[in-house]
């Protein structure tokens, strides 16, 4: 949970960040002092830090220098206070706080405020999963930010000396960063032959070079971002957190546009484009092709009979059940309504009527305890022949309805 810590004398805004706290599920622990807030700081993980100026036994300010020279000094610290000037307000922001709020704002400002750093406490968790590369021929900048990055709490970083070291690696990573001098290619080579790949990753140049020609160059042929040595820590880590944030919140996007909203599979667009691959690859590679096409028994009489939630519940179990049913590189789409259209790879069809009946019994074995719906699906399987995609899904489609009339609960091939 995120945890926040709230310095302040007064009892009023201590009641109101505390049920600010309480319902966006932060975690609030209170503190008057500067000994208390340190004695918090050592008895518990805190993200954010919000303190008034006046305290009871000194100033925020006090406490920001304090916090700037202890092991505590990357928490994010915002101060609200009354004084509203814009010399103080600078000096706040010169001793490295985040955010400057007056008491004269209004609750929702608060809330939003404290909303977004815990936003970007969540995409700073989801940056400790992404897979870094660092390519760099001088032993003490790895080190330097093999340090920083353990420093920061991110495991996933693998070190190369040489860009013939990282190109010939068959490994991918989310971010890759990269020496513009390297002693066997020089860094541009890298990162035009990392996109010539089709690498979406994020791209950050390094380097001591700092004229501007070099940096709209490496920038023009696919760098995300130049950082020049020396670089300062603190900024190095924040420039690498802004790109990973927006690689990640534009995977984000991505995914939703992929995704059926209610079942959390893929949606027909994409399955359809799945499929176009998958028929590529076994026209390629000469490997056996089979689909399925499912659909749900007697759903129109489940959604009348107990409504169109219930029909959502169904159709969630549904795909939930065929997903845990298959393999991990199966490919399972919601088609539409209440069909789905199952792709395996490499798959006989013998072997996809075998993994059909699996999905068939263990959707029978489903029970909703709410209304004890039975639940039954029909499944058509066929393999790819050599026909295009169309034909294919028409023999999946007829053999579905060849499933249906023959009084359903029941896999035909």
């Amino acid at each position: 949970m995120y945890s926040i810590l709230h310095v302040e004398t007064s009892n009023f805004y201590r009641t109101l960040i505390e049920k600010i706290c309480s319902d966006i599920g932060a975690e609030y622990s209170f503190a008057k002092n500067l000994d208390d807030s340190l004695n918090v700081l050592k008895s518990r993980k805190i993200d954010l830090i919000i303190t008034a100026i006046e305290l009871e036994d000194s100033t925020g300010e006090d406490l920001i220098l304090k916090i700037n020279d202890s092991p505590y000094k990357n928490i994010p610290v915002v101060v609200i206070t009354g004084t509203d000037s814009d010399e103080y307000r600078t000096r706040m922001f010169s001793l490295g706080i985040v955010d400057y709020i007056s008491k004269k704002s209004g609750n929702e400002e608060i809330r939003s405020a404290i909303l977004a750093y815990m936003r970007e406490d969540n995409i700073f968790q989801k940056m400790a999963e992404l897979k870094i590369a660092v390519c760099d021929d001088s032993k003490m900048d790895r080190y330097i930010m093999e340090r920083i990055f353990t420093m920061a709490g991110i495991p996933n970083v693998e070190y190369y000396e040489s860009g013939d070291d990282l190109l010939t690696s068959d490994k991918e990573y989310d971010i890759y960063l990269i020496d513009m001098v390297l002693k066997d290619m020089i860094g541009n080579y890298v990162i035009m032959k990392l996109r010539e790949r089709g690498s979406e990753a994020v791209i950050i140049a390094i380097s001591g070079v700092a004229h501007y020609k070099t940096i709209s160059n490496t920038l023009n042929i696919g760098a995300n971002d130049y950082i020049a040595k020396p670089f300062n820590n603190e900024l190095l880590l924040s420039r690498i957190k802004t790109n990973a944030k927006n690689y990640i919140l534009l995977n984000e996007v991505k995914q939703l546009a992929i995704t059926d909203v209610l079942t959390s599979l893929y949606n027909r667009r994409h399955t359809m484009e799945r499929l176009e691959d998958e028929i590529e690859k076994s026209k390629r590679y000469e490997n056996p092709l089979s689909v399925m096409m499912i659909d749900v028994d007697h759903f129109k009489r489940i959604n009348d009979e107990f409504g169109h939630l219930s029909g959502d519940v169904v159709l969630k179990k549904i795909a939930e059940s065929i997903t845990k049913t298959l393999r991990d590189f199966d490919i399972v789409g919601r088609f539409g309504g209440e069909e789905f259209l199952v792709i395996l790879p490499n798959t006989s069809i013998d072997d996809a009527y075998s993994a059909a009946e699996r999905i068939r019994k263990n959707v029978e074995s489903l029970k909703l305890s709410k209304n004890d719906i039975a639940l039954s699906v029909s499944i058509g399987v066929c393999q790819w022949s050599g026909d295009d995609l169309k034909n294919l899904l028409s023999e999946a489609d007829r053999l579905l309805y060849s499933a249906k009339s023959n009084g359903r609960n029941r896999t035909e091939r």
